[in-house]
This record gives structure tokens, sequence and C-alpha cells, in this order.
């Protein structure tokens, strides 16, 4: 939906105590949109602009509203975005992604979710329904060598929780470590950009507590360079050129990202909100460094000739400025309680001044941006459960809090047809691969 409605006014009520909870299928986006915008770490996922998104799914704005004698009429107590997809005739399937939002220490507010979206996927046909709550679980402190900071996540809360989706019948899929085992990270690096009291923090405080290695590309080694951050705008050309940078992390990590219609649509859908930025490199002021070095340090005179002679040579190729990584980061969709921005893309161009670890500069200034905004922490994203993967080698060098999520959980609502999915459509697929490799398409 594009625009506010009630269609559907549907609501099933359950009596628990003086309290009374309602579920309603669809709400109005604009009362969606201000429950969102006052819930802390609410997650850009739980949004209509990620509705738009996944625009190959069709998606309901659910909500559960409290009203009882004391408190003085009905109020919004928690949401959910459900994207529902049909994958075969009469096989339906609904995902609530990093949700759904609301109390979840609060057990019946929790069990009239788990009845009402019941209800809701048996009116629409669906199978099974996966939610994946933003419950943290778990947690990874860093010893920092400066000041603490802040780490309002709140894991005893989390595991009541844990424990009271349980209890109102969701089934727990399991404590997955890999990255890819389920569809959003299990665990994820995050950058506190606050005081452990909440204060404002500034960016050379905060760099502080970043791994000693990584402190000098946050001096005057960017100056010196070039290398500067620009926020751009989703431009065509500028979606074009991020595209292409993304494009040599595919090759050189053999993986695939999104194409270029994906982040248009990022751009299109979340505004202001996307954050897409380049770590471009001013070849012209790192070629003047270079000469008054020259001058300087005679001593390491051939290192620095060769530097120079590769700078100017790529100056006269590829021209004064150069684009050497790009970074995509979204903010958070609330404006009150913990803010928490999501960084989702990033690539680098390895082919031109590889030392100058544009991305890491880059991430550095996404980190300025976030702080000047007074969000509270940018999640880097996923890393492996194991914490021995690539992505975690280089995320710690930031000294993040490891979050541990609760991960998914699973209502059955039709069973045969759960289980065939689940077992069935696997088997069939292996069936006719071999079919393929022995007769061909």
């Amino acid at each position: 939906p594009e625009k506010d409605n009630k269609i559907t006014d549907r609501k099933k009520q359950y009596p628990l105590g003086e309290i009374m909870y309602t579920f309603r299928e669809n709400i109005s986006i604009s009362e969606f949109e201000e429950f969102v915008s006052k819930f802390p770490f609410a997650p850009i996922q739980q949004t209509p602009a990620w509705s738009r998104l996944k625009s190959n799914w069709r998606s309901f704005f659910c909500g559960v509203y409290r009203s009882g004698e004391k408190e003085g009429g009905e109020t919004l107590a928690g949401v959910s975005l459900i994207l529902v997809r049909k994958i075969l005739p009469f096989f339906s399937y609904a995902y609530c992604p990093r949700g759904p939002v609301l109390d979840f220490s609060n057990r019946e507010l929790v069990e009239t979710f788990k009845k009402g979206i019941e209800e809701f996927c048996k009116k629409h046909g669906i199978y099974a329904v996966t939610i994946d709550p933003p419950i943290v679980v778990g947690k990874i402190t860093p010893e920092l060598p400066g000041e603490n900071f802040l780490d309002s996540f709140d894991i005893e809360k989390g595991k009541i929780g844990f424990d009271n989706l349980i209890f109102a019948g969701f089934s727990h899929c399991g404590f997955e470590k890999e990255l890819h085992s389920t569809l959003q990270p299990r665990y994820n690096a995050v950058i506190p950009l606050k005081k452990a009291d909440g204060s404002s923090l500034s960016f050379e405080e905060l760099k502080k507590n970043f791994k000693t290695k990584i402190r000098k590309y946050f001096a005057n080694f960017q100056s010196l360079r070039g290398l500067y951050y620009e926020r751009v705008e989703a431009t065509p050309e500028n979606i074009s050129e991020f595209c292409e940078i993304l494009r040599n992390t595919e090759k050189r990590q053999k993986i695939s990202l999104r194409g270029e219609d994906y982040f248009a649509l990022i751009g299109k859908c979340f505004s202001d909100d996307a954050f897409f930025g380049f770590e471009r490199c001013d070849v012209e002021v790192y070629i003047s460094t270079l000469e008054k070095r020259l001058e300087k340090e005679p001593e390491n005179s051939e290192k620095i000739g060769e530097q120079l002679t590769e700078a100017k040579k790529i100056l006269d190729e590829k021209g004064k400025t150069i684009s050497l990584a790009a970074l995509l980061t979204v903010y958070p969709p609330n404006k009150e309680g913990e803010k928490m921005a999501e960084y989702l893309y990033a690539g680098s161009d390895l082919s031109v001044f590889p030392s100058f670890n544009a991305t890491l500069c880059g991430l550095g200034d996404q980190c300025k941006f976030c702080i000047d905004r007074g969000i509270d922490y940018l999640d880097l994203g996923g890393v492996s459960g194991t914490l021995d993967d690539g992505l975690y080698e280089f995320k710690k060098h930031f000294s993040p809090i490891i979050i541990e999520y609760a991960g998914e959980f699973e209502l059955k609502i039709k069973k045969f047809r759960y289980a065939f999915m689940k077992r069935g459509m696997p088997a069939m697929k292996r069936v006719y691969k071999n079919i393929i490799k022995l007769f061909g398409k």
C-alpha cells in the first residue's frame, strides 16, 4: 500500500485481565510510521519504505491495540510489517523482517500478536509465517582503551522476550552461527556513537577506542593523500558509478551483489535517509604531497619516486578525481529512543591506490555523519557467530559490540503444506536437477 488505508478492519479481541488487546490486520500507514518513529531501536525493515523496496511481496501493516479502564482509551501497543508471497498455487508464505516491533517482555501483548497473526494467516491461506524479532539475547563487549561508551542492549529483557515467544506458541528455528543460514544476520557488529551516559561524543573521542592499527587513517593520512568523503544523491549517474565499484568487489570476493535497479529503488524508497557516498581521491593533492616528501626525504627517493610515477600515470589515465570506495548507510526510522543506523553495502576498487584503505576511511566518515545526526549506534552488519570470518576481521578494528539476536521463529499454520514445502519441494528440486543433467533442457 502506498497510502493510508483501512480496507480491512479485521480485529480479534483477547481479554487478558483488566487490559484488552486487539489485533488489526490493516492499520493506517501514518499511524504505523508514528509508532515506529517513537520506538527504540526501530529497524529499517519495519517501515513503509522497506515494503516498497520489497515490491515483489504483498505488504500488510498490522497492529496490536491496548485498551482498558485505566488506559483512558485505545492506544497502539505494537506493529508489524508482514510480507506475503505466493510460492505455488495454494502455497503462500509470510515473513516479518526484523519484527514485530513491540515490547516482547509483555507476555499478554506477545500472545495477542501470536493469536492475531495466526488468524491473519488462516484468512489468507498462508501455510507458515517466519518472524525475526529484534531481540538481543547475547553480546560480546570489547575491552576499550579509552572511555566506556553507550551500551543499552538489555540481555535479560531479551531472554524474557524469547521465553514469551515460546510460551505463546512460536517455534524457535535454532541458534545458527553461520552468517547466511538465516534471512537476517544473527550476529551484528555495532559501533556505539555516544558516551556511557548517553551524552554526545566527538569523532576524536570515538577513534581512541579503535584498534591502534587503523587510527593512523583518521589523522592527517587522508588530507596528505587527497582523500575526502562525498555524500551524493541517488541519481542514475551516481548509482551507475556506485555499482561499478561494487562490481570490483564482486569479482575480487567471488560474490553476487545487487544491481543498479535495486540501489536506485533504495534511493527512491528511503529518500534522504539513504546515505550514498564515495571516498574520493584528488590525485593532484597526492602528487603535491609526494613532491614535497621527495625534497625532504632524499634517503627515500627511490620509493617515493616510484609512487610519484604511479600517481602521475593514474592522473593521465583517470583524471584529477577518482572514486576509490562506495558506501551505503540507511538512517533509522525512529526519532526517539535509541537510534541505530544500518551500514548496508560497501565496495572498493583496489586497482588504484590499494594501500589507501579507502573503505576504512569512508567508514570513519560515515561515523562522523552519524554522530552529527545524533545517532546512538552504527550497525556494521552481520558477522559469523564463530568470529573467524573476513567480515569480522575487518569490522573488529572499530572495537564494536557484537550483539546476538534471538534468530528466527516459525508459526506453522497448515502443517501438511508446511511439511511438503520443507521436505517435498527440496526433493523435487533434486530430482529435476538430476533429470536436467541426464537429458538436458
